[in-house]
């Protein structure tokens, strides 16, 4: 069954992403995870295409000073992994300035309505475009690619309503065999509280998928160094352990070890050398990144390989 899969990015970050260590996120290893929960076909996967939407982040309302580059660096990572199964498609970042009422109480500790509320100015910033731009190409697709069989929706914004209604209403026309719509909801579980699946989208698909489980998210994160005409590295801040990492990373970077995030990062995607007087683990050392028994392996050999080419340093200048 040909299928095509619409991702709103920042829909699915604000539901499953946000403080959490799986921002290296790989959205088609993801989908298929999620469609063979459903129990799919292997075909279903080999048909398989991914539209990713999303926007830049503005640097003027980034809470951190590395986040665009981050993000692009992610973006990156997406174009080298994914190739033709993955096309990402950009909105933008809007920042402006607006007046909004603020909650308050009156003298009896009643909330007010909005409408007797004081208005302040506030910044308003939003990502713009991305449920336009999956409305828009979600019912292109449906009208001019007869081999699409089935579209499938990861996103909990009812502003895609009238695609999905629009898509039934095609469908109706007979004028090419019917779509079938798949709705996947991005939270993180089926109570949460702060994040309700929206039933008007449910009642427009066939089948939905109520939330994704971490375990999944997990599982389909991208490699941290993904090589291609520029490689892209994973932001030290997306680790689970951040610290540990930038601890083995500050070691590898020095002057007298491999000098540079890129050599650094070479060193770690291949496997240890076996040592007599340290732990061993198995397969290379940027698979285990986010597993904290595994950082005190990796971070053990990474010291003794540094205090091997400080020593091999000393004596290579005694000898000069």
């Amino acid at each position: 069954m040909n299928t095509r899969i619409y991702i709103d990015g920042y829909n699915l970050y604000f539901g499953c992403l946000k403080g959490s260590p799986f921002k290296w996120l790989n959205p088609v290893s993801l989908s298929e995870r999620l469609l063979k929960r459903c129990g799919v076909s292997a075909s279903v996967l080999d048909d398989l295409a991914v539209k990713f939407f999303t926007a830049e982040i503005s640097q003027r309302a980034a809470s951190d000073k590395s986040s665009l580059n981050d993000q692009r660096s992610y973006h990156l990572a997406l174009h080298n992994y994914c190739g033709s199964k993955l096309k990402t498609i950009k909105g933008s970042y809007a920042i402006d300035k607006t007046k909004f009422p603020i909650v308050e109480k009156d003298n009896l500790g009643k909330e007010k309505e909005p409408s007797e509320s004081e208005r302040v100015k506030i910044w308003k910033m939003e990502e713009k475009q991305s449920d336009v731009n999956v409305a828009l190409e979600a019912v292109y697709d449906a009208i001019t690619d007869l081999s699409i069989e089935q579209v499938v929706f990861v996103t909990n914004d009812t502003d895609i309503v009238p695609a999905l209604e629009k898509i039934k209403y095609h469908n109706t026309l007979k004028v090419r065999s019917p779509i079938k719509i798949g709705l996947i909801i991005p939270r993180k579980s089926d109570n949460d509280e702060f994040r309700q699946a929206n039933k008007s989208l449910s009642a427009l698909a066939d089948w939905t998928i109520k939330y994704i489980f971490e375990e999944e998210l997990a599982a389909s994160q991208l490699p941290c160094r993904v090589v291609g005409s520029k490689t892209a590295l994973k932001p030290i801040g997306w680790f689970k352990y951040p610290k540990k990492v930038g601890r083995i990373l500050d070691t590898l970077t020095d002057p007298q070890v491999e000098k540079s995030l890129p050599r650094a990062w070479k060193w770690l995607n291949k496997p240890l050398h076996k040592a007599n007087n340290l732990p061993y683990l198995e397969g290379a050392p940027a698979n285990n990144m986010d597993d904290e028994e595994a950082l005190a392996i990796i971070e053990q050999h990474v010291s003794a390989y540094a205090t091997h080419k400080y020593n091999l340093n000393n004596r290579n200048r005694q000898q000069a």
